[in-house]
């Protein structure tokens, strides 16, 4: 009997010291590998994880890659409030336009990556209901003399459309309208009055 006690201490005590060497290599991976972690709990579908570590690794190291990273997992799991933090940050960073160019390069799909970063951002705001900033974002993706196709305006602009959201809808039109000449063609603003028209507005 006594050596049966002897032999299910030993195994118990076996079990307690693999157990609390298994936990401390987890905390060890999430305090000290986070980017370990972060390709971990990616494979595993944790989203929520993954944008956590990713976002952690970004704030340690400042490389863009872990912010875009985080930006992207959090599309993919709409995450609207993670895709609002993370991008609004991804777009601030000193990298982003190398980035997008790269990605653009990589990608050779003819859009812009930029383009769809920023209408994400905005599209995340607008389903919070942060509408004002939902504008805000999708106008701040405009810059120089362009409004390139599929573009964040535009994308914003269907979404309210299709939503029957006409006060929306209409905001932008004003902004496009104040807009200088050559950031759009004619094409477009005929293209947004007929859209405006199927709502009878």
């Amino acid at each position: 009997m006594r050596v049966d006690k002897v032999i299910v201490r030993a195994v118990l005590s076996t079990l307690t010291a693999i157990i609390v060497l298994f936990g401390s290599m987890i905390l060890a991976l999430c305090f000290i590998y986070p980017s370990t972690m972060m390709n971990i709990t990616y494979d595993l579908g944790m989203d929520k994880a993954s944008v956590k570590y990713a976002t952690r690794v970004y704030n340690r190291t400042d490389e863009v890659y872990y912010i875009a990273f985080a930006t992207e997992t959090a599309i993919g799991a709409d995450l609207d409030e993670k895709i609002e933090e993370c991008g609004l940050t991804f777009v601030k960073d000193d990298e982003f336009a190398n980035y997008c160019n790269d990605r653009d390069t990589q990608m050779n799909l003819g859009g812009s990556y930029a383009q769809y970063i920023y209408g994400q951002i905005s599209l995340a705001q607008y389903r919070q209901n942060k509408k004002t900033q939902a504008i805000e974002t999708a106008f701040n993706a405009i810059s120089g003399n362009t409004f390139p196709n599929g573009n964040a305006v535009q994308g914003l602009a269907l979404t309210a459309l299709m939503a029957g959201d006409s006060e929306v809808a209409h905001t932008i039109y004003e902004k496009m309208m104040n807009m200088e000449s050559g950031l759009f063609s004619e094409k477009d603003r005929q293209t947004f009055d007929a859209l405006l028209s199927l709502l009878g507005k």
